[in-house]
């Protein structure tokens, strides 16, 4: 019987070892991590700096005090990108990083002095000047902006908005002015999309209806779909498919989405990364939708428009501009350039981004041509200061007698040039009106700012 006992305390010692082992190799970092460490919370720990595409110091600890930029406009505008040193923003460089700028490892843990640690500097391919100017341009509207080389998936700008400073932190309880800013929307929100939709409608159309760019469309401003009205801005009359997006004809996108049925609507947008988690740096991006399974007919119709139940996240249709403008294949973007760990070691760059082939390349090349004539007709190639881009603008109806979400999307056509964007103004109004001054300045700031630069 003793025997018995022994080998049954000998066994559940073996066991419970083994679950320790287990635990400690799976769940070390989050025990080292955890908000009631006091080493991180007091700030014993020093972490290693976040830096700009220029060497401008975005975050540093001095003094045992983490110290963020000395300019509050460049705070402000890089909060949802390096943080807030208090997890409230976990889509962060300081959370997504912390094992890496705190120089954390499984044998020495914390504590080692800096010369001779493992925290690494970490150097952002994001300007932080384009980005202070691109957040200024928002005033007091909500939304993000977005911009990168479709070439080789830099991120020069990201911003959301509402923000604040870090070092000046507001009373944010039960103020509508800053609902929602923890969070980046750009990686974390999906919006309706409205008429920029209609540059995947159009691509659905190219891959699946033969000869659909020489197709004549018939609007007469409002269509009767089964009792449902689905109502175009004007009424534009006979009008083929590079006129219908020049002039966002919702009569004309609405026919392609009702004759391409609700299956192969769907099976296209799935190809083009709807419904799916895409990835982006070590996350995942809030997923674009686009679900017409419920639908009646005239709700198929208003979804090839962009409305119905539509949401689109920002870094997805920035990934689709990118592949638009390359064929088809978008270079993944990114946003951490390299890391140093200390003077005696060399930067170590990361590894070069993955391609992800969303488009058909013949399809992709003549929404292209189609963004750039509308550029041209519609928006005038002035709002640009005569850099040729392409470009879509968006108006998304949100309810509620709210004003609508307004979009700009779009890159440029010269590839000596390469930059693709998106931004939307929540409750923004018209496209062209909240968003389109925005692209325009940030487009042009990159331009000015790296037109000798031969990394753009």
């Amino acid at each position: 019987m003793r025997s018995i006992v022994l080998y049954f305390i000998i066994f559940l010692f073996f066991i419970g070892t083994g679950f320790f082992v287990y635990e400690f190799l799976m769940k070390n970092k989050d025990w080292a991590f955890s908000s009631v460490n006091r080493h991180l919370s007091q700030g014993i720990i020093s972490q290693g700096k976040i830096l700009d595409r220029s060497g401008l110091i975005l975050a540093e600890t001095e003094n045992r005090k983490r110290k963020y930029s000395d300019n509050e406009k460049i705070r402000k505008a890089l909060l949802h990108v390096v943080g807030d040193g208090c997890a409230f923003i976990p889509t962060s460089i300081q959370s997504l990083y912390k094992s890496e700028l705190f120089g954390y490892n499984y044998v020495t843990g914390f504590g080692m002095p800096s010369l001779l640690g493992f925290s690494q500097d970490l150097t952002l391919t994001l300007d932080s000047k384009i980005c202070s100017k691109a957040s200024e341009s928002f005033k007091d509207k909500k939304g993000t902006a977005l911009a990168y080389n479709y070439l080789n998936g830099e991120i020069i700008c990201m911003v959301s908005l509402p923000t604040y400073d870090v070092m000046n932190r507001p009373i944010l309880k039960n103020d509508d002015k800053y609902e929602g800013v923890y969070l980046n929307r750009a990686i974390s929100s999906s919006y309706t999309p409205g008429s920029v939709f209609k540059i995947f409608t159009a691509l659905a159309a190219l891959d699946l209806i033969k000869d659909a760019d020489k197709r004549s469309f018939s609007c007469n401003k409002i269509k009767l779909v089964d009792g449902e009205k689905i109502v175009c801005m004007k009424n534009h009359g006979k009008i083929n498919l590079k006129e219908a997006l020049c002039k966002s004809c919702d009569i004309a996108f609405s026919d392609i989405a009702l004759e391409l049925g609700k299956e192969k609507m769907t099976e296209k947008m799935n190809q083009f990364g709807f419904n799916s988690k895409l990835p982006f740096d070590k996350l995942e991006l809030s997923a674009s939708s686009y679900n017409v399974s419920n639908s009646s007919s005239g709700g198929l119709g208003w979804s090839g428009i962009g409305q119905y139940t539509d949401k689109l996240n920002p870094i997805h249709m920035l990934k689709i501009m990118g592949a638009i403008a390359n064929g088809g294949i978008c270079v993944e973007p990114y946003i951490v350039k390299s890391m140093k760990m200390n003077s005696y070691f060399s930067e170590t760059k990361l590894k070069s981004p993955g391609l992800t082939k969303f488009l058909n390349t013949e399809s992709a090349d003549k929404v292209k041509e189609m963004m750039r004539y509308t550029m041209k007709n519609s928006y005038g190639d002035s709002k640009f200061s005569g850099i040729p881009m392409c470009a879509k603008t968006g108006t998304a109806e949100v309810g509620n007698n709210k004003f609508p979400h307004g979009w700009m999307v779009g890159f440029s056509y010269d590839k000596s040039f390469p930059i693709a964007f998106v931004v939307i103004v929540e409750n923004g109004d018209f496209g062209i009106k909240s968003a389109g001054p925005i692209a325009a300045e940030m487009v042009k700031n990159i331009y000015n700012r790296f037109k000798n630069d031969k990394i753009i």
